[in-house]
């Protein structure tokens, strides 16, 4: 296989395994502007127009994510949103 690398290929009787090294270990960081922890949830804010039928899914640590009901969590943005629509 081109491209990779001896020490990321592994082969076993029956199969090869490839182990990928790049990236950034542990979860995305949240995108909330300055956080940098973890994310453990994404918004689940259902968006509207051309992509109605998908959720806004930003990136939230647990500090960030406002619980709105249901097993749901907005991001900032949205929560703001919303309370402006009500």
């Amino acid at each position: 296989m081109s491209g990779i690398k001896d020490d990321q290929q592994r082969t076993l009787p029956g199969f090869t395994m490839i182990t990928c090294r790049r990236g950034r270990r542990g979860r995305a960081p949240c995108d909330v502007a300055g956080c940098g922890k973890d994310h453990s949830k994404l918004c689940d804010f259902q968006l509207r127009g051309a992509k109605a039928g998908e959720t806004c899914d930003a990136k939230l640590c647990e500090i960030h994510a406002t619980p709105v009901g249901d097993g749901r969590d907005y991001c900032p943005a949205h929560v703001r949103a919303k309370g402006t629509a009500e």
